[in-house]
């Protein structure tokens, strides 16, 4: 692991200027110790704007231009298919690299960036957002404080409308089972997989599952997927369900002595009833046995950019600086999709999948 902890200066890029990067691109400009170098995107006219907004460097229309020796940390932000011909051409050459969700669309293509990331000792990680809601830190602390007791059941159901209205494939790389990886559950349910494996600090051992596509013919892949799983160490049963077809997103989880319900994404008001008082970052329950609603607005701080402490690009450079591990390893981008395979292969041959037989 390369260690930037001295004065040194990080310089960053951004690979892929638009789409989700729309919403952080901008925070890379106030990370103390670090030089906003280079932004790329294939529309030169998108990421001359986002250079000179940003206050980066300079900018280009050719990833490879990361590779630069001014560079040190590298964020990729393009489409799933493009993600691991990059990453481990800048693993390859050093480059502390951060990746969006799902980390590629296959598990041949996670191994070979995990391997290249072994092999060049540089670090690689994966973006996941629900790390930066206040709310998912204070579900940590309730499950393992034992606020809830004993976990026996959970739920997290990630759903929109967005594949009712989609573009055909031809025009929008998002349609295309080939270049995603999948279709709701790949792109959705991820997030959940990932969050309340974090909540429990355990990992799915098995999932069996349904997926099909019900109404979106623009879309390749599942549009809606109902999934239960079963965790390796606590044997807690956990139900993943996504859609594009309706609304709906939620997480739920269960215990021997209380309950918790996000009635919705980041934002969204939560229902508790716990065994005893609890005063988390934002969530509060004043006493035991009692339910109380959180409205949205005392938890708001997921959307405060770079002023967000638990803000996960940020994170990543700071491990890069402080020379510890990336706060979502590459090693569980590989797991994280390996569950969504797992799902699929559940779906399609009717059986119970180990994740492990995958691996």
């Amino acid at each position: 692991m390369i260690n930037f902890s001295s004065p040194r200066e990080i310089g960053i890029a951004l690979i892929g200027a638009g789409g989700m990067s729309a919403s952080y691109r901008d925070n890379y400009a106030a990370i103390p110790g670090t030089k906003y170098r280079l932004v790329v995107d294939v529309n030169e006219d998108l990421a001359r704007d986002v250079a000179e907004r940003s206050r980066a460097e300079r900018w280009s229309s050719n990833w490879r231009d990361a590779l630069a020796d001014d560079i040190q940390v590298v964020d990729i932000s393009t489409p799933n298919h493009l993600h691991a011909e990059q990453a481990t051409a800048l693993l390859g050459g050093g480059k502390q690299v951060i990746l969006q969700k799902p980390m590629a669309p296959s598990i041949a293509e996670c191994q070979a960036i995990l391997e290249a990331s072994r092999a060049s000792g540089a670090m690689a990680g994966v973006y996941m957002s629900d790390l930066e809601d206040p709310v998912a830190w204070d579900l940590r602390d309730l499950v393992q404080g034992g606020y809830l007791g004993q976990i026996s059941s959970m739920r997290g159901r990630y759903a929109h409308r967005g594949g009712l209205r989609a573009a055909p494939s031809g025009t929008n790389w998002r349609a295309s089972e080939e270049k995603t990886g999948g279709g709701s559950f790949m792109q959705l349910s991820i997030h959940h997989t990932n969050l309340l494996s974090w909540i429990l600090d355990d990992t799915i051992d098995s999932v069996m599952a349904y997926a099909k596509n019900q109404m979106c013919p623009n879309i390749g892949g599942d549009d809606t997927t109902v999934s239960v799983a079963e965790f390796a160490r606590s044997g807690v049963l956990a139900t993943f369900d996504s859609a594009w077809n309706a609304e709906g997103t939620t997480i739920e989880i269960y215990g021997s002595e209380g309950h918790i319900r996000v009635l919705g994404g980041q934002g969204a008001a939560v229902e508790a009833s716990l065994n005893r008082p609890f005063h988390g970052r934002v969530l509060r329950v004043v006493a035991a046995n009692t339910r109380t609603l959180v409205p949205s607005e005392s938890h708001m701080l997921s959307q405060c950019g770079a002023d967000n402490p638990l803000n996960q690009h940020v994170a990543f450079v700071r491990a890069v600086q402080q020379g510890t591990a990336a706060p979502v390893p590459a090693s569980v981008g590989l797991y994280d999709v390996a569950v969504v395979k797992a799902v699929y292969l559940s779906a399609q041959e009717g059986r119970r999948v180990s994740i492990k037989s995958l691996l």
